[in-house]
Parts: C-alpha cells; sequence; structure tokens
C-alpha cells in the first residue's frame, strides 16, 4: 500500500515542466544548502566544535541536516507524488545525495588541479581557486542530482513495479 499525497500541479508542456521542476529544485536545493552551511558554521563556529575530530562531525552534521531539508522541501514542491511509502523516497534520497557528495568531491579535487595547471600560465580568475572549483563541481553535481532523485529517490511505484528489478 503507498502513500499518495494529493498536489495539484500546473499542466505545462512536457519541455516546459521539465525546466519549471528544475529551477524548483534549484531553489528547494539552494534553501538546504544554505541551512547546511549556516548549520556547519553554528556547529564549528559558534559552539566551538572544530578541531581534528570536531570540525569534520560538524561538517557531517551539517551536510545531513540539509540533506534533511532538501528531502522535505523536494518531496513537497518538485517531484510529483511517487506513490511510494516515504521511508523508501529517504533511503534512495540519502544513497543518491551521499553519492553527489562523492562526486562532487572528485570533481572539485579535480578541476582544482585543473586550475592551478591554468593559473601556471598566468591565467587569473576573480575568485580564489578552491571556490571556482568548488563551484564547478557544485554546478555539474546539480544535474546528476535532479535527474538521480527524479528517477531514483522519487520514481513512481508504478514504474517501479513494471521494472524487471521489481
Amino acid at each position: 500500500m503507498g502513500h499518495t499525497r494529493s498536489v495539484r500541479r500546473p499542466r505545462f508542456s512536457s519541455d516546459a515542466r521539465k525546466a519549471v521542476m528544475f529551477v524548483k529544485f534549484l531553489l528547494c536545493s539552494g534553501l538546504a544548502a544554505a541551512v547546511n552551511l549556516a548549520a556547519g558554521y553554528l556547529f564549528y563556529g559558534v559552539l566551538g566544535f572544530n578541531g581534528t575530530l570536531g570540525y569534520p562531525v560538524s561538517v557531517a552534521l551539517a551536510f545531513v541536516m540539509g540533506m534533511g531539508v532538501s528531502f522535505i522541501l523536494n518531496r513537497a514542491y518538485t517531484y510529483d507524488p511517487s506513490g511510494r511509502h516515504p521511508k523508501e523516497e529517504l533511503r534512495d534520497f540519502f544513497f543518491v545525495s551521499v553519492f553527489g557528495l562523492a562526486l562532487t568531491t572528485m570533481m572539485a579535487r579535480l578541476f582544482l588541479s585543473g586550475l592551478k595547471w591554468l593559473a601556471v600560465g598566468q591565467w587569473g580568475l576573480p575568485v580564489a581557486l578552491e571556490v571556482a572549483a568548488h563551484v564547478m563541481a557544485v554546478g555539474l553535481t546539480a544535474f546528476y542530482s535532479f535527474f538521480a532523485h527524479r528517477h531514483v529517490s522519487f520514481r513512481s511505484a508504478r514504474a517501479e513495479s513494471n521494472s524487471p528489478f521489481a
């Protein structure tokens, strides 16, 4: 028995609907990122959970808080009701998000290496190389996250029942 939410969605063409959905995703996920950053600063900057163990724990707790906000907002405003149990959606959302975190980290390191190589050739950037690499990685990961959450975290129960893997 699936849990359904009855939310009335406006009718758009397929392409316009996807564009609106992506904008909603960016807004909801942007707010979640702000929660992540604010919570992290609260833990390590205000409450003093820093140092060798405290800082990574602060960042991890902030990531979980931001992910929770992202799940709640995107489930409510971005994606259509799936008909799946919320616990199943949350489990899948967690795994998609953790993979996205690994992907972002990996790409940021690669972009930073590339930008450092470019900087040697006198290519100046108006921001720190680390910031530029991070922004590039987050931007690319946003596309992965949008599609992965759409097709994995919030896939419809109907699509799941038609799958040979169900």
